[in-house]
């Protein structure tokens, strides 16, 4: 989402780290886009969960670093054996909140200072689950934009606490495919409301993207209203209860006079190279291969056969 002072970049879909301005598109009830400023507003198509409303979602949940929210991230059902440690997903760009990985790059295995909040509703404060992220296993923005974190905490620890993991569909979504994408506003929002939100829409044409440096293949648009802070929402299939991407970028109203492609204006490109911008887009990004990279006791190892990810 945009930038937040010098100190931390982030996506228009930027959807990262909350600044003081609404990110990426919103929309009303209509499915018109609305703008950025109305963030706030009633007319804004999307619904703050209570801890009842969204008992099956209480494993999504805010990243924190240095006690700023960032990202929106969410626990994986990795069906983990008893010493298996817990899995989350978010976008690259989270990946430590401070900088992202270079256009080509894959990290693996790489220190973390965030901290991953679950149970992250408005009514239910008292109850939010703090858990350190142990470790970076899987960052990159290098043709999607994803990073999986492992958490100092097991599997079935957080299973046994009451959190709902999310599994992640392993065939791409058709285009009409009704979802929900769940996750924390931050960006323009009244601190009162940045909690957990759900969105409904319906998956768009798969396209390849371009913002900057940064280039994603297989993106799919979606009209689901999103701001800074939910990059690394979940996008729930409402037919198989399954993530089939994760939400990323869209284009700010304030950088409309920028040119094509620049920071926070991502772009569609064509197969003869033409881009253009679609300002009333959001986008996601696929995560069907990572359920690939897990073994049968739930632990992520890029070494498996059956690992589709790309390598360092």
């Amino acid at each position: 989402m945009g930038l937040r002072n010098t100190l931390f970049a982030t996506l228009g879909l930027g959807l990262a780290l909350g600044a003081n301005v609404a990110q990426a598109v919103i929309f009303d009830r209509n499915g018109n886009k609305l703008p950025d400023a109305e963030v706030n507003s009633s007319k804004v198509n999307w619904e703050i969960l209570s801890v009842e409303k969204g008992r099956n979602y209480n494993g999504i949940g805010l990243l924190e670093q240095s006690s700023y929210g960032i990202c929106t991230a969410f626990f994986v059902d990795t069906q983990g054996s008893e010493q298996a440690p817990a899995y989350a997903v978010t976008n690259g760009h989270c990946y430590d909140g401070s900088t992202f990985p270079s256009p080509q790059e894959i990290l693996i295995n790489q220190p973390s200072n965030l901290i991953f909040k679950l149970n992250y509703f408005q009514d239910g404060i008292k109850r939010v689950r703090p858990v350190r992220v142990q470790r970076i296993v899987y960052a990159t923005m290098k043709g999607t934009d994803i990073t999986v974190l492992e958490l100092d905490t097991s599997f079935k620890q957080l299973v046994k606490e009451g959190f709902t993991p999310l599994k992640i569909e392993q065939v791409p979504a058709p285009v009409g495919e009704p979802v929900e994408i769940l996750g924390i506003p931050l960006s323009g929002m009244e601190p009162s409301q940045s909690f957990l939100h759900r969105a409904v829409c319906e998956v768009g044409q798969s396209v390849n993207l371009r913002e900057d440096v940064y280039q994603w293949e297989k993106s799919i648009r979606n009209r689901c209203s999103l701001v800074g802070g939910m990059s690394g929402s979940p996008v729930v299939s409402l037919r198989s209860n399954r993530v089939v991407a994760i939400a990323n970028t869209g284009v700010d109203d304030d950088a409309l006079s920028q040119p094509q492609c620049s920071l926070n204006r991502p772009c569609e490109v064509s197969r003869d190279g033409k881009v253009t911008t679609l300002a009333h887009e959001n986008y996601a990004q696929r995560v069907s291969d990572i359920p690939s990279c897990f073994d049968q006791k739930g632990v992520f190892n890029l070494n498996l056969p059956s690992c589709r990810l790309e390598k360092p």
